[in-house]
């Protein structure tokens, strides 16, 4: 069992890798190239497109029922779109990628060397992302198994034959019993990969922006060892002033870990919180109209994923406010010499200013914007049943 910070971290980030390998897009190795595997992918995720546009113009021309448009909206507009996008920004986004892992790396090898408050920080951040990671991983299984297990269940035991979603394959009838298994086969298959390859991109988002909160963990143990070292020796202004730099490079180099994770996840942000909100909406509307019972499970997925996207948010915007409260209260600024005062004022309004991560730059990311979309989601889903009535 690893018991050093570092060793944990590597660790806990060994299965995000081996995630996103299987799915041919792990950008955290140095030595990355596109391979078999990522074009795989994006031939699964381009024929998903292919079999939701077809299905589209069977339900609407085919069998005059436009209900069924709405449940390829909900999937194909949705996760399809999703997992396309994750690909996509992770191949043209691997430097970046590589950047903030490595960085955090790092950090775990310089500051769990230290004392235990700087440890118990970088213990703080781990126990954040395992939680995370699990929760991910809980939400996924629960799609996947039971989106497949309501289909089943009603074919058993109402005698319904109900495909898991609406996706029809062409060259397949699902009206025909070999059709129908055909088609479940297909569609359980696909499900089970995208359930997958969902999990190593809410992965490969989830472990930097985690760890964002190691960052004023470690600035105020910084400004707590400078106020202890100035109170013993207050004369020793050279000594003071040289942890001073360092905390104010500290706190700059958190600063560019930011704005490489807003650059890195900006469209990626977008595009969840947009498609997830569509999927609700969609979903909705369709078990309103009693035509899709698995859809139950994935309102409760995106639901789910929605706030722990707009939880991360939060967690950025909670780090930035305790960034500025560490200047205030976790440094004895009055005992510092002008010249210091400044170099800390300059900080402090560089703290102040520090933006959070955004929704297309529209909208902030957070939980509160999460509770505002979700009374938008409702208000949406009502007004479009009131139409249908």
């Amino acid at each position: 069992m690893a018991h050093r910070q570092s060793d944990r971290f590597r660790s806990i980030v060994r299965i995000t890798k081996i995630c996103a390998d299987i799915c041919g897009a792990n950008v955290f190795d140095h030595g990355y190239r596109i391979n078999i595997r990522t074009v795989l992918v994006f031939v699964i995720i381009i024929s998903s497109f292919g079999f939701m546009i077809y299905t589209m113009y069977d339900g609407m021309f085919v069998k005059g029922d436009w209900k069924i448009i709405l449940q390829v909206l909900s999937i194909g507009g949705g996760t399809l779109v999703q997992g396309f996008v994750k690909l996509l920004n992770s191949i043209t986004q691997q430097e970046h990628f590589r950047y903030l892992m490595d960085e955090l790396n790092d950090i775990y090898n310089e500051y769990e060397l230290k004392h235990v408050g700087y440890q118990r920080t970088l213990n703080k951040g781990l126990h954040y992302l395992s939680h995370m990671m699990k929760l991910c991983a809980f939400i996924v299984v629960l799609m996947v198994v039971g989106m497949i297990a309501v289909t089943v269940f009603r074919s058993l035991v109402f005698d319904v034959n109900e495909l898991v979603v609406q996706c029809m394959i062409p060259f397949l009838d699902p009206a025909t019993q070999k059709g129908f298994v055909w088609t479940c086969v297909v569609q359980i298959w696909f499900i089970a990969v995208g359930g997958f390859g969902f999990y190593a991109g809410d992965m490969a988002f989830l472990t930097p922006t985690t760890q964002i909160l190691i960052f004023q963990g470690i600035l105020r143990c910084k400004f707590m060892d400078l106020t202890e070292m100035v109170e013993k020796d207050p004369r020793n202004v050279k000594k003071s002033t040289e942890m001073l730099k360092e905390i104010i490079n500290f706190h700059q180099r958190y600063m560019k870990f930011l704005l490489v994770t807003q650059k890195t996840y900006f469209l990626v942000i977008a595009i969840q919180i947009v498609t997830y909100s569509t999927g609700i909406v969609c979903t909705i509307f369709s078990i309103m109209l009693g035509s899709w019972p698995g859809g139950y499970v994935y309102m409760i997925y995106c639901f789910v994923m929605m706030y722990v996207y707009c939880g991360i948010g939060t967690l950025v915007e909670v780090t930035n406010d305790g960034v500025i409260d560490s200047c205030y209260n976790h440094v004895n600024w009055y005992n510092l010499s002008v010249a210091e005062q400044k170099m800390l004022r300059i900080m402090l309004i560089m703290a102040q200013n520090t933006p959070g991560l955004t929704i297309g730059s529209v909208l902030p990311l957070s939980m509160n914007t999460g509770l505002q979309v979700t009374k938008s989601i409702y208000s949406m889903a009502m007004m479009l049943f009131q139409l249908a009535n």
